[in-house]
């Protein structure tokens, strides 16, 4: 990295820093996350508003747990952007969306607090709403859109906060910082080149600033381009033979697929899968090229064959992205109390997500003959039967490339004042998101059947395409293209007054009053031949098509009870033009135990309004297997033992008459000044959610109808509908029995409880050798429980906390030194053991699980700043 500032009131400094120096094989980053001091407030302190609340007071620390992290801290730490270093947070417990690649949200990277959903955290610049992904249906952030040139900090509020927010802001809250009053002009250049292939990764940025005696302006332009990583680039994605196995069977192969090149066909009432071609001397790599493994014999149906197919050579681990953006804020003294705020924010990204050749079966039900090609591949008979077919992987059409292309548009321009007696806010905000994929390499389904050739008797060779042959071209017409294009519109306007109303013992009584009115769209939609299920290889569905107004009232009091004692009390009601209206309040203490131990504590209800997908979502056609156990009762078998199964239609999608998800958060804390230079928190937490909205599988709607039937039979009452325990569900019977179609539309049914603790510590010491820093974040999850049904009925699991993917353990640590111009920093972070049960295990069945050991990542990067100064 290479910074470079100039101007008249600032000090010009020159940097250059050797960065991101990996010592371990991992691709985690690494990070601080110290809490920052905020050395720049003066001793004369003066009130200052924090995320979490919009009353200024004097104190940094509130009822609720704010971490600050400034822009420095992320560039020490080796972050080259801020969704990597928010991901990597101590705080984002089970981790969070990481742009990978081959899916529909690779242009997409995601924070969730606490472990919970990323819909449950709410994502602010500067206090307002951050643009909402349509990617993410409209329900989280993309993180992948913030320039790091234009942060100054960010605060970490982890605590429900819809009292002061409304909507999302269950798990917690994260407000982006931008630079405001930067004078002068800088320009910063990094390059990052890990030592494996792949995620070569480089950044320039400028920033100016210009300052009068009315007010300030701040521009900054950035660009950043990272490179993708091939899975055959890192040791766990690329292929291997299990220790001690055998390399010639398919069972024992790992980051391999069966679907490369295979011919199946009927014999003797069961398939026979058989690799194409004769030639004892050739190899599948000899025949169709490298990305093919083979012939591999499978130990599991003695007798097969067939060419495995390498799809690790042609598919990525993470996506290639460019973004460019540019960012303006502006601010204004109108007068001696009133000010005028302006932002403007554009950013582009494009994002390459490379996935290998689709795979997909061929239907030749005329079979296909055995013959010699030009070449002297000796071809595999093909017989003629109902179900025979090839498994292929057509890497003839190249590779599958999904280009996204996402532009993100935010104005906001406000008014500030201070009065004698109060103080007042009025701001409008507008942002626009837009998504655009173009996708290639895709399969038509159903083409690819008509596209096979035949022999040609009189000429006595085969004519057209013969999928068998490598050197057999397939014609045109079976590729297509996968595109889709989704928009997102928010606009808000709000105000509010902050004033006092009288004084206590310790104090004046705060009071914030507010209102706001907001407006949001969401516009998803797929081509007409995906939206039909015609296209093989692609991914992503319609998120739908709708729009909603919010009209909200807030108010918060902050109350001095004692000089020690701190008393805040918030509450917000929403009302919704689609579900209907909520209230949620909230109430925090605050004690200073001393001047060095603060205690606090907080108790509030939050929730997460459904998303306009969760309500508008089109319906998806897809066919799975479902037990039809409304057919087991009514043929007087019992419900449970069901064993009736059949693939019908089931249409899912939106559901109208969901209802909002809700939470209730409680929080307690200690803070300790140890020292001048040491301090210490420790904060328990405690999260419930309930009403979650998750889709419900045919099977389920199903069970419970028979047990609706069953209860209604024995009482001999009228036989209720599915829909009266989900709503919008449906069951359609035909007069036999068999399932016609099943509606199955999202629905309001699940519930979690988690429970923590999260705990730092820092400590400075300033010596004549130099200055030390350290600091540890440390965040132990206790609990975590979800329901799930069974038979019908909902079910809390076991404490989930500690098993596979839901890590309990997170620590993030830092060691910083500074001695004159030069500055060494270490980072690590520690990931914990997990565990996953492994069920019918044999020979061990005292341990029943198996362990994922604990990850640590380690960074150090060094700086050297050498005095310039261009006057």
């Amino acid at each position: 990295m290479i910074g470079i500032s100039t101007g008249n009131k600032t000090k010009q400094v020159f940097k250059k820093s050797i960065t991101a120096l990996a010592v371990s094989s991992s691709l985690l980053a690494i990070s601080p996350f110290a809490v920052a001091n905020e050395a720049s407030m003066e001793e004369d302190v003066e009130k200052i508003t924090i995320t979490g609340s919009r009353i200024k007071r004097t104190e940094m620390e509130g009822a609720s747990p704010v971490t600050i992290i400034d822009a420095e801290s992320l560039v020490n730490a080796g972050f080259s952007n801020v969704a990597d270093a928010l991901r990597e947070s101590n705080l984002n417990a089970f981790g969070s969306w990481g742009g990978g690649s081959n899916n529909g949200w690779a242009s997409q990277q995601t924070v969730a607090l606490k472990g919970s959903s990323s819909q449950h955290t709410l994502v602010l610049l500067d206090g307002r709403r951050m643009a909402k992904s349509p990617v993410l249906d409209g329900g989280a952030s993309n993180l992948n859109t913030i320039p790091m040139a234009a942060v100054e900090r960010i605060e970490i509020l982890t605590d429900g906060a819809s009292a002061i927010y409304g909507t999302d802001a269950i798990a917690g809250v994260i407000n982006i910082i931008l630079k405001k009053d930067f004078e002068g002009v800088q320009f910063t250049a990094r390059a990052d080149r890990p030592e494996a292939e792949g995620a070569d990764s480089s950044t320039a940025s400028f920033t100016g600033g210009l300052t009068s005696d009315k007010g300030h302006l701040v521009f900054t332009i950035e660009h950043y381009k990272v490179n993708p990583i091939m899975q055959a680039d890192r040791d766990y994605t690329s292929p291997y033979v299990v220790e001690g196995g055998d390399p010639n069977n398919y069972q024992d192969w790992v980051n391999i697929s069966p679907t490369g090149r295979v011919i199946k066909q009927p014999a003797a009432g069961d398939w026979v899968w058989s690799h194409p071609f004769l030639n004892e001397n050739l190899s599948c790599a000899d025949v169709y090229g490298e990305n093919f493994i083979g012939p591999l014999n499978d130990v599991d149906y003695p007798g097969d064959t067939l060419c495995g197919y390498d799809y690790t050579r042609a598919a990525a681990t993470s996506v290639g992205l460019t973004r460019s953006n540019t960012l303006i804020h502006y601010t204004y003294n109108m007068s001696d109390t009133t000010e005028l705020v302006a932002r403007a924010y554009w950013v582009k990204t494009k994002t390459n997500d490379i996935s290998a050749p689709t795979p997909a079966g061929i239907d030749i039900v005329e079979g296909l003959p055995a013959y010699t090609t030009p070449e002297g591949i000796q071809l595999r008979a093909l017989e003629a039967g109902s179900y025979a077919g090839m498994n292929f992987r057509f890497d003839t059409a190249g590779n599958r490339h999904a280009e996204h292309h996402d532009t993100v548009y935010d104005f906001m321009i406000g008014l500030k004042g201070s009065e004698d007696d109060f103080d007042w806010d009025f701001g409008v905000t507008y942002n626009n998101y837009v998504n655009f994929t173009w996708g290639t390499g895709y399969l038509l389904n159903g083409a690819q059947n008509d596209l096979i050739g035949s022999w040609d008797e009189d000429a006595g060779e085969f004519v057209g395409w013969d999928p068998r042959d490598p050197n057999s071209e397939m014609p045109l017409g079976a590729t297509a293209n996968y595109n889709k294009r989704m928009t997102a519109d928010y606009l808000d306007v709000s105000g509010g007054v902050s004033f006092m109303l009288g004084e206590l013992a310790g104090g004046e009584i705060g009071a914030y009053v507010g209102a706001s009115y907001s407006e949001s769209s969401l516009d998803s939609k797929v081509d007409a031949l995906a939206e039909a299920g015609l296209i093989r290889g692609g991914n992503g569905g319609s998120g739908g098509v709708g729009d909603r107004e919010v009209t909200s009232a807030y108010f918060e009091l902050l109350l001095p009870v004692l000089d020690e004692l701190e008393v805040s009390i918030a509450g917000r009601f929403d009302d919704y033009s689609d579900f209907g209206s909520t209230f949620n309040p909230q109430v925090g203490i605050r004690y200073n135990v001393s001047d060095d131990i603060l205690l606090r504590t907080s108790y509030g209800t939050a929730f997460r309004a459904p998303t306009l997908s969760d309500l508008y979502q089109g319906s998806t056609e897809s066919y799975n297997e479902i037990t039809n156990y409304v057919l087991c009762y009514e043929s007087g078998e019992d419900i449970d033992s069901c064993e009736s199964t059949q693939t019908p239609a089931t249409l899912f999608g939106g559901n109208e008459d969901l209802d909002p998800e809700e939470s209730t958060s409680f929080g307690f804390g200690a803070v300790w000044d140890v020292t001048e230079d040491f301090n210490f928190t420790v904060d328990y937490w405690k999260l419930e959610t309930e009403n979650l909205i998750a889709d419900i599988s045919g099977s389920e709607l199903l069970q419970s109808l028979a047990k609706l039937y069953e209860a209604a039979d024995a009482a001999g009452t009228s036989r209720p509908t599915i829909g009266s325990v989900y709503p919008g569900a449906e069951v359609h019977m035909l007069p036999n029995g068999r399932v016609d179609y099943l509606v199955a539309p999202k629905v309001n049914l699940g519930e979690s409880e988690r429970e923590g603790v999260d705990v730092s510590a820092n400590y400075n010491i300033d010596t004549e050798y130099g200055q030390f820093s350290f600091g540890a974040n440390i965040s132990k999850y206790l609990k975590y429980k979800y329901t799930y049904l069974d038979n019908g009925e909902s079910i809390y699991s076991d404490n989930e906390a500690g098993r596979t993917d839901r890590p309990d353990l997170r620590v993030n640590m830092s060691i910083d030194y500074t001695y004159d111009d030069h500055s060494l920093h270490y980072f690590s972070s520690v990931i914990g053991e997990q565990k996953s049960y492994v069920y019918n295990v044999e020979g061990d069945e005292s341990s029943g699980y198996f362990k994922i050991d604990q990850q640590v990542t380690h960074n150090i990067s060094y700086n050297y700043n050498t005095p310039w100064n261009s006057n």
